[in-house]
């Protein structure tokens, strides 16, 4: 249960950071991405993690907070984000699936805008790691009580506001890298198929 009350103080955390309530419905209407949230964050389902991209970190972490942490700072500001993007829009997946449906373009696009990186495979193999750690509760929790991502959302959140970026453009950069998300998922599937 404190998971889920520490979870959705995240989300709303997050929500709140996003801009006027008007803006927000207006990127909820009307900047939807074309591909669902479920394709873009698609953990595996059970505890056996199957091969992806970045199944050997997966398998290195073990539930494991002090591994985790090993990893995430050996990853550069770009990998950092994107993997916080992935663990922020699996978290709102869970608590509000269409504002994270919405807000998927946002933040991939706010990659590109504040880290001059779009997905490719080293910031995709950091997004991948991002959404499949909801296998690890321990790590979770870590993350949530260390407030490792909200930091860096929220850095890159004050950042849009004080450059007033236009929400229109960054869900345009961030269209391009959904679909750049989903040709690595493909290629993953396709790679997973031949082992």
């Amino acid at each position: 249960m404190k998971n889920a009350v520490v979870l959705l103080g995240l989300v709303a955390f997050i929500l709140s950071s996003c801009g006027d309530k008007k803006n927000e419905e207006k990127v909820t209407q009307n900047e939807k991405s074309e591909i669902p949230v479920s394709t873009i964050i698609q953990p595996t389902k059970n505890t056996n993690i199957s091969p992806t991209i970045s199944s050997d970190w997966l398998k290195y972490v073990d539930n494991k907070p002090a591994k985790f942490d090993s990893v995430f700072k050996k990853f550069n500001s770009e990998e950092q984000y994107y993997f916080c993007a992935a663990f922020t829009i699996g978290a709102m997946s869970v608590a509000k699936p269409v504002t994270a449906s919405a807000m998927v373009n946002y933040f991939l696009g706010m990659g590109v805008v504040k880290y001059k990186s779009g997905i490719n495979q080293h910031t995709y193999k950091a997004f991948d790691f991002g959404k499949n750690i909801f296998h690890y509760d321990a790590i979770v929790n870590s993350i949530l009580h260390k407030k490792t991502c909200e930091n860096i959302i929220e850095k890159t959140t004050n950042f849009a506001k004080k450059s007033k970026l236009d929400t229109k453009d960054i869900n345009e950069k961030g269209k391009r890298e959904v679909k750049k998300i989903v040709y690595y998922i493909k290629k993953a599937k396709n790679m997973n198929k031949g082992k």
